[in-house]
């Protein structure tokens, strides 16, 4: 695992732990839940709030931290305005994407094309807006990058369209020269509209093997992105 983010926020302490391959599968509907729970408390030292992920923006608010390493909601955005609640993402090259609030408040966001294009960043930072916060900084942890997301122009058009931004600023090539959406360019841009600075987690999913890709190697199995506050003393 790699701690991403450890920071002060107005009276919290933000912290941003992205997993990878050696860590295991950290799919909730892959992994039996005693293994997820025992993978998870590894990590951090909790369980985790995770939901059924089905790129979209429907949201999902969270009081308190998970008893057991489950399933809360369907949906693509967490928030929660309490210290000690890990909200987690799992990805296996979507863009996990976590916001934390100058009074407290947490969003974690999964942000595949379809959810971008859908305004999941939006979503998101809306949410923020309607507990009486406002984004100080974001996250963004492990995903792919153009050189290995070959896309059609007409998807990055509508990803372009979902967060505001013009497809040529969002776009790349790949090692091939062929057209590509780059992620990483997406969700600083999208973010920005908002005056949101987003601290990105170096690499790309498809590069190598430290985390899992889908697109690449096929991989079934989730590295997951895991952020939550603690109070400060």
């Amino acid at each position: 695992m790699e701690e991403l983010l450890r920071r002060a926020v107005g009276d919290r302490l933000a912290v941003v732990i992205a997993t990878e391959r050696v860590d295991g599968d950290l799919h909730p509907k892959h992994v039996a839940p005693a293994l997820l729970g025992a993978r998870q408390a590894a990590i951090t030292g909790h369980t985790w709030t995770m939901l059924d992920q089905v790129h979209g923006v429907r949201c999902h608010h969270c009081v308190s931290a998970a008893v057991s390493p489950r399933v809360v909601a369907v949906g693509d955005v967490l928030v929660t305005a309490e210290p000690d609640v890990p909200l987690a993402i799992w990805a296996a090259d979507c863009a996990p994407v976590a916001l934390f609030g100058f009074s407290g408040t947490t969003v974690a966001l999964h942000a595949g094309w379809r959810g971008l294009a859908a305004g999941v960043v939006d979503i998101g930072v809306i949410e923020m807006h309607a507990r009486g916060d406002r984004a100080a900084l974001a996250v963004l942890g492990p995903t792919v990058h153009p050189c290995c997301y070959e896309f059609s122009e007409r998807d990055l058009r509508l990803v372009a369209s979902g967060t505001g931004l013009s497809p040529e600023a969002i776009s790349g090539q790949t090692r091939a020269g062929r057209l590509a959406l780059d992620v990483p360019a997406v969700v600083i841009g999208a973010l920005g509209r908002y005056g949101v600075d987003v601290e990105v987690s170096a690499g790309c999913t498809g590069c190598g093997d430290r985390w899992f890709s889908h697109r690449v190697r096929g991989d079934v199995a989730r590295h997951a992105v895991v952020a939550w506050t603690e109070l400060r003393t």
